[in-house]
């Protein structure tokens, strides 16, 4: 009797492995999202909440009074260079995004002008001094005629986290700013925050 119980146990001890192997097996299945939907997966910091805080910032800081009074002062647009937008929340966070829809709609106004940012600018200035020593004398660029900011836009990302018995609010604040690069003056600060309500639902088995 002892005999046959063995082998029933590893035969029964087999199934059970084989069935939950196959249903821990996962399949992967992709869907296209259409421009403006929705999808909260993990409650952290998604493309929506970007579109969200850009889209007010951006608004706030074009309705504001610098521009008009720049060029009043000068008769030309004001030449903005991008700064640093700091993470300095508690998630990793790509801020490039954030910056880069600040130069996309400044530019597109055609009331400012941008210039290389920062990160991009040693490429640029490489570029030029390669020009001098490779490329026809004819067509190399010049040196020192790059046109100098007036304005530098920079921020930083902030989060809040309250949290207990599977529930949790995460408050991103998202905060902008331009300065006048001659006399350091803010000429325009805008905060932005997103609330976001995360329930964790646990199951038994």
């Amino acid at each position: 009797m002892k005999g046959r119980i063995k082998p029933l146990f590893y035969i029964l001890t087999v199934v059970i492995l084989i069935t939950l192997i196959t249903s821990c097996m996962a399949t992967t299945n992709v869907k296209r999202l259409t421009k403006g939907e929705v999808i909260d997966l993990s409650g952290s910091w998604n493309d929506t909440d970007i579109a969200i805080v850009t889209s007010s910032l951006i608004e706030s800081s074009l309705s504001s009074s610098w521009i008009n009074q720049y060029k009043m002062r000068s008769g030309k647009n004001p030449v903005v260079v991008v700064g640093t937008i700091q993470n300095r929340s508690s998630e990793h966070l790509d801020t490039e995004i954030i910056a880069k829809r600040f130069e996309m709609a400044l530019i597109n106004t055609q009331r400012v002008d941008m210039v290389a940012d920062i990160a991009y600018r040693e490429e640029v200035r490489d570029e030029r001094l390669d020009q001098q020593i490779y490329a026809s004398e004819s067509s190399a660029v010049a040196l020192g005629k790059e046109l100098g900011a007036d304005f530098l836009l920079q921020g930083a990302v902030r989060t809040v986290v309250d949290r207990i018995s599977g529930k949790s609010v995460r408050t991103y604040y998202v905060s902008a700013e331009l300065i006048d690069i001659e006399t350091s003056k803010k000429v325009w600060v805008g905060e932005e925050s997103v609330r976001k309500l995360i329930t964790q639902n646990r199951y038994t088995l």
